[in-house]
């Protein structure tokens, strides 16, 4: 038997906060056998798990007693509370998962130490100070040390890479005069290109703005003009030789900008986009051993010929991040207008533009009184599904007993936004995707529909009626998923 036993309750049952509130709770230590401590020690702090070796931050420590003496019987309670840091924010991925805890440990001179450790959820909240707003540059939420070397040992550093890389110098003249060689025959036919894309940083749910201008030199046939936007986790194990890393697609779609056509020798080519990035939890990472990058591809298609390609990073936060900044009118809010193209000399002898910024603006206004009502079986669900424990599997078996049935849900509006990348039904992509909660409820809910802009006119704050079937649970964000059945 342990010397003590040692339990963690959070004040809130679904061990949920956001960036910024006050985590709190009791610590309980029963004493099971006479025991001299040294103090009982708390802790909270992030770390990351999966494949990748593990990346943390500082520990937070807190002695809730000091030395004493433990008496067997005794049932001690320490209350705790703390402010939860902003980032990073609890993620479940396939190779990555992000985690908070608090653990409690009593030091126990010359034995093992009786400890706990308890997971709590952090989802999006309060704006960490390092966001301010700049649009054009990648944030840097840590600040990692440098490795220092002695001035002798720099010199030394230098003289041994160069070394090593001499024999590699041919390659690497070869490499950069087919770049160089690549480069000249694109200017030979679409001139010198320009792209600009001022926002580094986006918003899950966000339209990235783009331009893209150049004056062909000869007339240039094109297979069309597209955009991929692609996220991925890389986990790294081990270091040296031993080292190796894993890579999962988180998300990958691609948009078209210009459909095939021509372009006219000497004519301006000057065109603007808005391209929608998806709702997502993946939000970008730069972490040591595990990243979750986001990066962006412009290409234009030239058959039989080199294509011209432009590949960056972005990063990607939460929406709730820039809101704030948004309400002030900053760069997000003209990001997110409608962006349709711009007349040119060269739009009669080019495809028409499509504009794929298909994100509806959801205003923010609040929420009505609930004036219609869902049906007492969704409320039956929600029912079941409060009494059930987050942290086990029993949400998950509830919902798959109620996989098949069909059911009468009114939603209160929270988003509406296109579905992209659903690992629900392929069906659904391309749909839209309502989330809000159940009506006369406070359970989050997420509908993905077929529709693919019949629901436009919905905005927050308005109620939505439809038949569904639940799909899963979202333990995440504590959220029922169901997929809108057919009306036939």
């Amino acid at each position: 038997m342990s010397r003590c036993d040692i339990s963690i309750r959070y004040d809130q049952s679904d061990r949920t906060y956001r960036g910024g509130d006050t985590v709190s709770g009791e610590v309980h230590v029963q004493v099971n056998k006479d025991t001299t401590s040294n103090g009982i020690q708390l802790t909270h702090y992030w770390k990351t798990h999966g494949y990748g070796n593990t990346d943390s931050g500082a520990d937070e420590i807190e002695m809730l007693a000091g030395d004493s003496e433990l008496r067997a019987g005794e049932d001690l309670v320490f209350p705790f509370s703390f402010v939860a840091e902003c980032q990073p924010l609890t993620y479940r991925g396939h190779h990555i998962n992000i985690d908070h805890y608090v653990k409690v440990a009593v030091d126990v001179p010359w034995a093992i130490d009786p400890k706990d450790e308890e997971e709590f959820i952090l989802l999006p909240g309060k704006r960490p100070p390092e966001v301010t707003g700049q649009r054009d540059e990648i944030v840097v939420f840590t600040s990692k040390p440098l490795m220092q070397f002695p001035p002798g040992c720099l010199k030394a550093v230098y003289v041994f890479v160069a070394v090593a890389f001499f024999p590699l110098i041919p390659i690497v003249l070869l490499v950069l005069g087919a770049f160089w060689a690549k480069k000249k025959m694109l200017a030979s036919r679409l001139g010198e290109v320009e792209l600009q894309t001022p926002h580094q940083v986006v918003g899950v749910g966000e339209d990235w703005p783009l331009e893209l201008q150049f004056t062909p030199k000869k007339n240039c046939q094109i297979n069309g003009i597209e955009v991929k936007i692609r996220c991925r986790e890389s986990a790294t194990s081990g270091s040296g030789t031993n080292k190796t890393t894993r890579h999962h697609t988180v998300f990958e779609k691609m948009h078209v900008l210009e459909l095939a056509g021509e372009f006219t020798a000497g004519e301006l080519f000057d065109q603007r986009y808005s391209v929608p990035f998806p709702e997502t939890g993946a939000y970008s990472l730069n972490e040591g051993s595990n990243k979750i990058e986001w990066t962006v591809e412009v290409r234009v298609d030239i058959p039989a010929f080199p294509d011209w390609k432009s590949k960056q990073t972005v990063q990607v936060l939460p929406a709730e991040f820039l809101d704030e900044i948004a309400a002030q009118g900053d760069q997000r809010g003209s990001a997110q207008q409608s962006v349709p193209a711009v007349e040119s000399p060269a739009t009669a002898a080019t495809p028409a533009t499509h504009d794929v910024a298909d994100v509806p603006v959801v205003p923010e206004i609040e929420q009505p009184v609930t004036t219609s009502a869902p049906s007492p079986e969704v409320l039956e669900l929600v029912q079941q599904i409060s009494v059930a424990n987050r942290f086990g599997s029993e949400r998950e078996d509830l919902i798959a007993a109620w996989s098949d049935r069909e059911l009468d849900v009114v939603v209160n509006v929270d988003r509406v936004t296109t579905t992209f990348g659903s690992t629900v039904d392929d069906a659904y992509q391309n749909g839209q995707t309502i989330q809000g909660t159940v009506a006369e409820t406070d359970q989050a809910i997420e509908v993905l529909t077929r529709s693919a802009g019949s629901l436009e006119d919905l905005s927050r704050g308005d109620q939505w009626r439809s038949r569904v079937m639940v799909s899963k649970w979202d333990s995440l964000y504590n959220r029922l998923v169901a997929l809108e059945v057919d009306s036939a």
